[in-house]
């Protein structure tokens, strides 16, 4: 039984991706509101029933689309303190970025950032669950400061990366990862104030003094 759930489960996984990659290369050549279920399932080559197993509707398939895609995101967020509780920024290297990386490893997707905003609330959504993680789930540690409000601190640090990662997405993934990784890296450490990333509680009062 648990063998035929598994093999069940790895059915509607490769259906729903090919559902989703159609919708993709649909969405090359037309336009969000052009693009109706029967596209969808001529060029996935399946049936309107095996497409509506799953979605109730198109919307449906690309708001799940999105949520995928800002899900392994948001992973990329996390790679450089995956085995650290807490690094400095100053410790940081290009080759902990791979946000870049991801994003052309998904360029298929990315490309179409600009026909992607026709969808109603795409870009707000993808945008606001980027930061939503970068808020709670990262404490940005800066020396003791009174005057700081640490939530603006995270929210300025947060739009800021964001703003540069979808500048280069609308200008064609251009110029190389590589290069978007390490301008990335000397940027965060260019201003001179000492300051600590750190995954949720893992705060050392030591640092903050």
């Amino acid at each position: 039984m648990i063998d035929s759930d598994k093999n069940l489960d790895k059915r509607v996984r490769r259906t729903k991706l090919q559902l989703k990659q159609a919708f993709i290369k649909l969405m090359e050549e037309k336009n969000y509101d052009q693009i109706t279920v029967t596209d969808i399932v001529n060029r996935a080559d399946y049936n309107r029933a095996t497409f509506y197993r799953h979605y109730n509707f198109k919307e449906e398939l690309a708001e799940e689309m999105i949520t995928d895609k800002t899900t392994a995101l948001v992973e990329t967020f996390k790679y450089p303190y995956k085995n650290n509780n807490m690094i400095h920024l100053n410790s940081l290297s290009s080759s902990d970025i791979i946000v870049f990386d991801h994003i052309m490893e998904n360029k298929d997707f990315y490309k179409l950032w600009r026909k992607f905003q026709s969808i109603p609330g795409f870009e707000e959504s993808f945008l606001q669950s980027i930061v939503k993680f970068i808020k709670k789930d990262i404490t940005l540690l800066t020396p003791h400061d009174p005057h700081l409000d640490n939530n603006l601190y995270t929210t300025f640090y947060a739009n800021g990366i964001l703003g540069l990662i979808l500048d280069w997405i609308k200008n064609g993934l251009e110029p190389h990862p590589d290069y978007m990784a390490k301008q990335l890296v000397k940027i965060i450490n260019y201003y001179p104030a000492k300051s600590y990333i750190s995954a949720k509680g893992n705060s050392p009062t030591t640092l903050l003094q």
